[in-house]
Formats: structure tokens, sequence, C-alpha cells
């Protein structure tokens, strides 16, 4: 391994993470370190809301037509 080379934990999660982005599964401790970087005054909504939003953007609040 060469000596600049990362960990092989940190190696292990950007691979989890880069899976996860190809599947389309959010990943919560991102957009945790976005807001808390760029987004300081507001409240950072908690996993399960984070994951509903994200439910409701990708697919919708239900059908688009209606036949």
């Amino acid at each position: 391994m060469p000596a600049d080379a990362p960990p092989p934990t940190t190696r292990l999660a950007r691979l989890r993470a880069a899976a996860r982005r190809l599947l389309g599964m959010p990943d919560y401790a991102a957009y945790v370190a976005h807001c808390r970087a760029h987004h300081p005054g507001r409240p950072v909504p908690d996993e399960r809301a984070y994951f509903a939003e994200w439910v409701r953007a990708r697919y919708g609040d239900g059908p688009t037509r209606c036949c």
C-alpha cells in the first residue's frame, strides 16, 4: 500500500458511500455536514424526517397521472 493512501477504514467508508450513491440511497451524514457548514442557523432535521423528504422528492406525493 502506498504511503499516501488513505487508511482502509476511510477507503471502505468511501466505497460504501459511492455504492449508496450509485443505488440512489441518501447519505444523511453528508447532508448533516453540508447543513452545518452552509446553513449554520437552521435546525438539521432528524434522520427519519430527512429520509421521508428524500422519498417524497424522489418519488413524489402520489400518482402524476389520472390513468
